[in-house]
């Protein structure tokens, strides 16, 4: 029988790939997501945050890729749309 690794919710995807971003507080966080991925063994709570163990960095090496959900093109026109607002803040 094979032993496969329990399905996690797209939140708790997106809370896990934060972790090992590095993103570590507690407060930027999902704290139902926490609960769940401490129950499964995939993250500890240190005093220095929320870190992933060996079984999370296990499970997120399972996780698909994230694939690029904006073209180019439209990633430059909200750079562009965003310095417009800047210069405008700049003004006023």
């Amino acid at each position: 029988m094979e032993n496969r690794p329990v399905e996690l919710s797209p939140n708790e995807a997106i809370t896990l790939r934060r972790i090992a971003y590095g993103v570590t507080n507690l407060d930027s966080l999902r704290p139902d997501d926490i609960d769940r991925l401490k129950s499964l063994l995939l993250v500890e709570e240190r005093r220095s945050g929320i870190v992933m163990t060996q079984l999370g960095r296990s499970r997120i090496a399972q996780l698909p890729a994230l694939r690029l959900i904006v073209t180019p093109q439209a990633f430059d026109e909200h750079v562009v749309a965003f310095s417009r607002v800047i210069r405008r803040m700049r003004l006023h």
